[in-house]
């Protein structure tokens, strides 16, 4: 403590930086000082140079990582600083850096100047032992030395709309396309934009050669005014205005909902379709003048600016890449992400508009949502939750609805419902199906139509028909009941017929009987025809007429003929041959023939002749 800072006064110097790889990471820097050391670097290495500290602003503590980084010259800057221990000048200390306008390229080859080159300067010390091969987390602007890269902003950066168009940019194979692109984006993995970037590939030592005869202060924050126009052609600004297109330009985006636009000269209608939206231009909103542009640019083309200039006020956080966000001097905040866009929230993320909000996705839009999705625009409804969707189209009672209770509601009104598909399944699980069809129902089945079903009731108001182009087949495990009106006004001749152009009609019974009746007593199946009938049973046949005034039977046992409710009747079977009516009778059997009556009459016009072995008279 011998000799401490102060003591005998202080030791002012200015000097340049050559070296910033401070192995203690305490942002230290090997400095060549006016008046110490020679501009000759045989004589005086830049690795002679002692290690200069940094003095911090006040808001970095510079104990245990808090604070801000002690970073921040560059090989070729000029700063000011001091000895603190006085003239032995072993432990300089460095506190401010000094600008102005550099007329001459940096030789490296000499002291005071940028050391850095093309070929030459200092390597550092963790990238000295890097392969080709270096990965990409490591920037790789020149493949054959990247430890030699300086960082410096892009030339150029493209947008794409196809991969093929990003890939034949990129193409390491072309000899004019030095591999000094890099693609960006997820085009590759099938994002709609593919944005490559183009590095420099030739560099300069500081100051840069395109910036000799300017001051060093940042072009940004010099304005309009102290800056050249090619730095709105190709710098920052050129990127923004020239990248402008991708989202829209003088096309626009489109909006879902139509707008009717009117010449506000003319009154007459300009537009009637979807409406439009555009970026606002970047150039619109940036009028920097000096001295009230605050600005911090890096050396790989990273910028903030805070600019405070009257009417032009705004924020700008600029990404090398081209993803920015500006805040304009009227509140207007603009956000550009040229790669993929992440937002995370771990608690409810509440957002109010009280304008409109136009989204246009290119790709697909996924939501997925665990608690619900609800949506209410008014006079138009929209509402879905778990297991549940509502929709209400507005100015109408069209409505559609899905949820656990009510089902599935689909209520047009009087529009039609249109459903198109290449199939169409319908399943239900419960035993009920409706439908109900106030005008007329058409299907249309080009194919085989087959219908299953535990029973069928057939019901129509008016008349009833069915053309089959080939067979007509009806199978039934049960019986089949018709009944037939006919009451129609005034009713037709024939409640029922049957016309076969060609072949026979058939009516065949297996087991049972076939029963034709006329004046069935009762109307209901089982019934006797009160006035004709006629039965073909397994035993016979059987005909009546006359409510069973005349009948005929004919069976195995023989046949029966009655008239006049059996007052007359014929009889024959295998005992005989039997002829009544009333009290006279005639039967003809293997015994003989017996003839009775009240009064009977033997009339011969010619002889009467009555033989037999014995004849009895009275």
């Amino acid at each position: 403590m011998a000799e401490f800072m102060g003591k005998d006064g202080f030791v002012w110097w200015q000097g340049v930086v050559e070296d910033r790889y401070d192995p203690l990471y305490l942002g230290r820097c090997r400095i060549r000082i006016l008046g110490w050391h020679t501009e000759d670097k045989t004589d005086m290495p830049t690795e002679s140079l002692p290690w200069a500290y940094p003095v911090q602003p006040i808001i970095s503590a510079a104990q245990t990582g808090v604070g801000i980084s002690p970073t921040g010259p560059v090989e070729g800057t000029w700063v000011v600083g001091f000895y603190r221990d006085g003239e032995q000048a072993q432990e300089p200390v460095f506190f401010g850096t000094l600008g102005g306008i550099p007329a001459d390229p940096a030789d490296s080859s000499k002291g005071f100047a940028d050391p850095r080159g093309d070929t030459g300067g200092p390597v550092h010390p963790q990238l000295e032992s890097l392969k080709k091969d270096a990965p990409f987390s490591v920037l790789t602007f020149n493949s054959e030395r990247p430890e030699r890269n300086i960082p410096y902003p892009p030339v150029e950066i493209k947008h794409y709309l196809s991969k093929t168009d990003a890939d034949a940019t990129i193409n390491p194979k072309d000899p004019f396309k030095p591999s000094n692109f890099k693609n960006l984006s997820s085009a590759a993995k099938g994002g709609a934009v593919s944005v490559v970037m183009e590095e420099q590939m030739t560099r300069s030592t500081y100051p840069r050669t395109e910036h000799l005869g300017e001051p060093t202060t940042p072009r940004e924050a010099r304005g309009k005014s102290g800056t050249p126009a090619v730095e709105f052609a190709k710098g920052i600004h050129g990127q923004k205005m020239k990248n402008w297109s991708l989202t829209g330009g003088d096309k626009g985006l489109k909006k879902a909902k139509k707008e009717i636009l009117i010449d506000p000269k003319s009154g007459t209608v300009i537009s009637n379709g979807p409406g439009k939206w555009f970026e606002p231009r970047p150039i619109s909103l940036y009028g920097a003048v000096y001295p009230y542009n605050h600005v911090h640019l890096s050396e790989s083309g990273h910028l903030i600016e805070i600019d405070d200039t009257p009417d032009n006020e705004r924020l700008h956080r600029y990404h090398r890449t081209g993803t920015y966000e500006e805040i304009g001097s009227l509140g207007q905040r603009i956000v550009k992400v040229v790669n993929e866009n992440y937002h995370m929230g771990l608690n409810d993320d509440h957002t109010s508009i009280k304008g409109s909000k136009y989204l246009n996705i290119t790709n697909t839009l996924d939501i997925v949502s665990t608690g619900g999705y609800f949506h209410d625009s008014g006079t138009s409804p929209i509402k879905m939750s778990a297991g549940s969707f509502s929709m209400k189209l507005p100015g109408s009672n069209q409505f559609f609805s899905i949820n656990p209770d009510g089902g599935i509601i689909i209520d047009a009104g009087s529009a039609p419902i249109t459903l198109k598909g290449s199939s169409l399944v319908k399943t239900f699980t419960d035993s009920s199906q409706t439908d109900t069809v106030k005008g007329g129902f058409t299907q249309k089945v080009g194919g085989i139509y087959s219908l299953e079903t535990g029973s069928i009731s057939l019901a129509t108001k008016g008349s009833t028909g069915i053309t089959a182009g080939g067979a007509l087949n009806v199978l039934t495990t049960g019986n089949i009941t018709e009944t037939i009106v006919n009451a129609s006004i005034p009713p037709a001749a024939a409640a029922r017929e049957t016309l076969a152009l060609f072949g026979d009609i058939n009516f065949n019974s297996t087991v049972g009987s076939v029963n034709l009746d006329c004046g069935r007593i009762p109307l209901t199946p089982g019934g006797t025809g009160l006035l004709s009938s006629l039965a073909l049973t397994p035993s016979g046949i059987s005909m009546s007429a006359l409510v069973a005034l005349t009948t005929f039977d004919l069976s195995a046992s023989g046949i029966e003929l009655k008239a006049l409710g059996g007052l007359a009747s014929v009889s024959i079977t295998g005992t005989g041959i039997s002829l009544k009516y009333g009290a006279s009778s005639i039967e003809l059997g293997p015994a003989g023939i017996t003839l009775k009556g009240v009064l009977i009459t033997t009339e011969a016009s010619g002889i009467n002749t009555v033989k037999g072995s014995l004849v009895k008279l009275n």
